[in-house]
């Protein structure tokens, strides 16, 4: 029983995904415009992340798949694929919009950047 206990005990006295410079992709939550709203991230390189919280990941191209909304009156979401060139220390904000109030046209795009100050304390520039 220990034996199988002891890689996660070691990932985390290690620092696992936060061990090496990373980037973080979360909704943008503070949106400007109307048509607007916020991208949820499902899968980035093929692997299903929970929407409620942001995973560090290794820097360099990565594949994003969004949550963007679907049909007016409709429930069920679309999606869309980012590739995105993540920097290290970075943290990216992701959003959708439709080129007009009665388009159904929504994209996803990265609506901003900036620096993960713990990251970059961690890890300055060389």
């Amino acid at each position: 029983m220990a034996a199988l206990c002891a890689p996660p005990l070691t990932a985390l006295a290690a620092g696992g995904d936060y061990a090496r410079p990373y980037a973080l992709f979360e909704p943008q939550r503070q949106l400007r415009a109307a048509d607007t709203h916020p991208a949820f991230v499902v899968k980035i390189d093929g692997r299903d992340m929970s929407i409620d919280r942001s995973e560090p990941v290794a820097p360099g191209m990565r594949t994003v798949v969004v949550s963007i909304p679907g049909s007016k009156g409709m429930s069920n979401p679309g999606r869309a694929t980012l590739e995105v060139d993540a920097k290290p220390c970075t943290r990216y904000y992701l959003a959708a919009r439709r080129s007009s109030r009665t388009a159904r046209d929504w994209s996803a795009f990265v609506a901003a950047s900036e620096p993960i100050g713990e990251c970059v304390r961690r890890f300055p520039p060389s």
